[in-house]
């Protein structure tokens, strides 16, 4: 929480040195777009504790990471026949992981991921309402 405070001072001092030295600066759209970063950020970082949970504490859990890295977190969309020649494995084993891991992503997303992000970190309040 008081990394989170320190993060948001920084960047309302930030925002306001910008005004003051740019008058044509719109500081409303640039609290917008920070939040929105800030946001997206906190959500990337959910996600990757999500993924972390189900590499470590789901049975067969390093090959169930590296198919969710290898379908959705990959600089290019692969195809399926791609990530399956990768990891080496079947068709139908494929598909049969690929459900499991996103079961256990799911679970644990909603389950811990989410309840312990309530109190925690990423809550931007840069002076914006959140809608």
């Amino acid at each position: 929480m008081e990394c989170q405070e320190k993060i948001n001072e920084d960047m309302a001092y930030a925002l306001s040195y910008l005004s003051i030295y740019n008058n044509q600066l719109n500081v409303p759209k640039m609290h917008r777009e920070m939040n929105n970063l800030m946001i997206i950020y906190g959500l990337s970082d959910m996600i990757y504790r999500g993924m972390t949970l189900v590499k470590f504490y789901a049975p067969n859990g390093v090959m169930l990471s590296e198919i969710l890295h290898s379908c959705f977190c990959s600089h290019y969309n692969k195809t399926d026949v791609e990530v399956q020649q990768e990891l080496g494995i079947g068709r139908t084993s494929f598909y049969k992981m690929k459900k499991q891991a996103l079961g256990y992503l799911g679970f644990y997303f909603y389950e811990i991921v989410v309840p312990q992000a309530k109190d925690k970190r990423f809550k931007p309040s840069l002076g914006v309402e959140e809608e």
